[in-house]
C-alpha cells in the first residue's frame, strides 16, 4: 500500500474517531444537564407546593382565630351588663361565612399532602379540620351555655393542633431540602 494512502486513511480514522468520541461526550453531557434541570425543576415545584400548603393552612387558621375572637367578644358581652355592639352579629356572620369558605383551602391543602404521600401531615390536617368543625358547632351566637372558659380551651387546642401540623410541614420542607 502506498504511504500517502496509508496517511490519508490514518487521518480519516483519527478524525472520525475524534468526532465519534466528541459526539458521544456531547450527548452524555447534554443528557446529564437535562436530568439535572428536570431534578431542579421538580425540587423547586415540590418546595413551592409545600409553601403553598403552609399558606393555605395559615389563611384558614387566620379565619378560625378571627371567628374565635368575635365569639369570645360575643360571650363577654352576653354574660355582662354591657350592651352587645350593633355590628357584632354582622361581623360574626361574615366571619362565619369566611371560615366556611376557607374549608375549601383546607381540602386543597389536604389533596396536595395526599399527592405528596405525607400520611402523617395529611392525618394531622384532617384532625385539625375536624376539630375546627367541632369548635364551630359549639361556638355559635345562639349557644347560651357557651362560656369564655370553653372558648379559651378551644383556642388552646386549636393553637396546639396547628403547631403540630406546622411541625410536620416543616419536617417535609427540611426533608425536601436535604434530598437535594
Amino acid at each position: 500500500m502506498d504511504a500517502n494512502l496509508f496517511s490519508i486513511i490514518d487521518t480519516i480514522v483519527k478524525i472520525g474517531l475524534g468526532a465519534l468520541i466528541s459526539g458521544f461526550l456531547t450527548y452524555m453531557i447534554t443528557r446529564l444537564q437535562h436530568k439535572n434541570e428536570l431534578s431542579k425543576t421538580k425540587f423547586k415545584r415540590r418546595q413551592e407546593l409545600i409553601e403553598e400548603i403552609a399558606a393555605q393552612i395559615e389563611d384558614f387558621s387566620s379565619a378560625v382565630l378571627i371567628y374565635w375572637a368575635y365569639m369570645i367578644e360575643h360571650v363577654r358581652y352576653s354574660g355582662g351588663d354591657k350592651k352587645i355592639p350593633a355590628d357584632l352579629p354582622g361581623r360574626i356572620k361574615a366571619s362565619e361565612k369566611n371560615l366556611f369558605d376557607k374549608f375549601n383551602q383546607l381540602a386543597s391543602a389536604e389533596g396536595k399532602l395526599i399527592v405528596f404521600g405525607s400520611a402523617k401531615a395529611q392525618e394531622l390536617l384532617r384532625e385539625y379540620g375536624d376539630y375546627i368543625r367541632t369548635f364551630r358547632r359549639a361556638a355559635w351566637q345562639g349557644n347560651k351555655s357557651l362560656k369564655e372558659a370553653d372558648l379559651e380551651t378551644y383556642r388552646t387546642n386549636i393553637v396546639e393542633k396547628r403547631k403540630s401540623l406546622y411541625k410536620e410541614i416543616r419536617a417535609m420542607y427540611e426533608q425536601q431540602s436535604e434530598s437535594r
